[in-house]
Order: structure tokens, then C-alpha cells, then sequence
């Protein structure tokens, strides 16, 4: 447990963040700087088409491909393209927002395998009981 509640204030002010971005041209300078043979990931397969719609408009021969935040080491079985990989604001504020849950979850792992009770320990102490009378 985050006794502090820090976790809770980083997404809150991460939401802000991200929400006082919208409509400022993250898209627009995102598709400004792609050039052809560049990739980019969304977070879902809508938003890849309606980028690649985008970049059709502009005549930019670019990728655009959908890859869960969740899992980002699937974009390896993409294969590589010819020139970058950029991930879209909506990709980059997902993969934020679940960095943070998942470090509020390993404090919370943390603090409960290092106190002195609980059921965490009570296993532990089983588990080790167990594999000691498998030495003997």
C-alpha cells in the first residue's frame, strides 16, 4: 500500500496532463515529421486506420499498426521497417498510466512479502516446513 497515495497523485496528474494536451496538434506534428518507410504505433486497430487514412492524405508512405500497451514486445513480430518506429500520444499516455499501476503493485508486493504477518508468511513458513522434511 502506497501509504502516501503518491502513485494516485503521479496518474492524476498524468490525466491532467494528457487531457490539457488534447486538441493542442500532437497529431498534426506527429504526422509532419513521418516520412516514408517510418511505422507507428496506436493503441488500437481504429486508431491505426484512421492514421493511415491521415497518411494516405499526405502521401506518406508510413505504417500504421496497432500494438496493446500492455504488451510492447509483440511489436518484434512486426518485423522491423525501413526507417523509425514512433509509438502515438494515445500509446505513450497508456504505457504511462500502466507503469505507474504496475510500480503502486509492486510496492504493494513489496511491503507485504517484508512484514512480519500475514498469510504471505504463513505460506512461506509451510512452504519451508514442507521442503525440510523432503532434506531429511
Amino acid at each position: 500500500m502506497d501509504h502516501f497515495e503518491i502513485g494516485q497523485a503521479m496518474k492524476g496528474m498524468a490525466r491532467c496532463y494528457f487531457q490539457a494536451s488534447r486538441g493542442t496538434g500532437r497529431t498534426t506534428s506527429l504526422l509532419d515529421s513521418l516520412k516514408d518507410g517510418d511505422r507507428v504505433c496506436c493503441v488500437s486497430s481504429q486508431e491505426a486506420e484512421r492514421l493511415k487514412r491521415m497518411l494516405r492524405e499526405r502521401q506518406v508512405d508510413a505504417q500504421a499498426i496497432a500494438i496493446d500497451p500492455n504488451t510492447p514486445e509483440r511489436i518484434f513480430e512486426r518485423g522491423t521497417p525501413k526507417g523509425r518506429t514512433i509509438f502515438d500520444e494515445s500509446w505513450v499516455e497508456q504505457y504511462y498510466i500502466r507503469a505507474l499501476e504496475r510500480a503502486a503493485q509492486d510496492i504493494d508486493h513489496l511491503q507485504r512479502q517484508a512484514s512480519g504477518f500475514g498469510a504471505a508468511h504463513a505460506e512461506t513458513r509451510e512452504a519451508a516446513r514442507e521442503a525440510a522434511r523432503w532434506r531429511r
